[in-house]
């Protein structure tokens, strides 16, 4: 699904999301021990979920202009915000390492509807949505 932002919420997106002295757009990549990494920031606060779907078990929240890691995406269940419809999940980095794969809506991050990803960081492993 090829949903793209607003010109005016981008705008207002990209003006609200100041770290330090900086806008951050697009997702910046680094190699770790996890894989590529791509450093992401919310637009507004997200759940972080145990599947790509809000029916799966809410382990966290980020909160607005919040940085986090993130692996690769996937096609999940559809979510709605702000006028703006999105179908992609992203692999949020789970810093305890215990809690399995971890989701959020790429709705709520900075970005294109990747939130700035590249389209070939799909995640290899991709689950399916509960009730998809």
């Amino acid at each position: 699904m090829g949903i793209v932002k607003p010109t005016a919420v981008v705008a207002l997106v990209a003006a609200a999301v100041v770290v330090g002295s900086t806008t951050t757009a697009t997702a910046q990549a680094e190699v770790g021990t996890w894989g590529a990494l791509y450093t992401v920031t919310t637009w507004h606060e997200v759940n972080i979920r145990t599947c790509p779907s809000s029916a799966c078990g809410k382990v966290g929240s980020l909160v607005a202009g919040q940085r986090r890691k993130v692996e690769c995406w996937v096609h999940g269940e559809p979510v709605t915000d702000a006028g703006i419809t999105n179908d992609v999940w992203l692999q949020v980095d789970d810093a305890d390492e215990d809690s399995g794969d971890l989701w959020s809506s790429a709705v709520y991050f900075v970005g294109d509807e990747y939130a700035g990803l590249p389209v070939g960081a799909r995640c290899a492993d991709s689950p399916e949505a509960a009730g998809r």
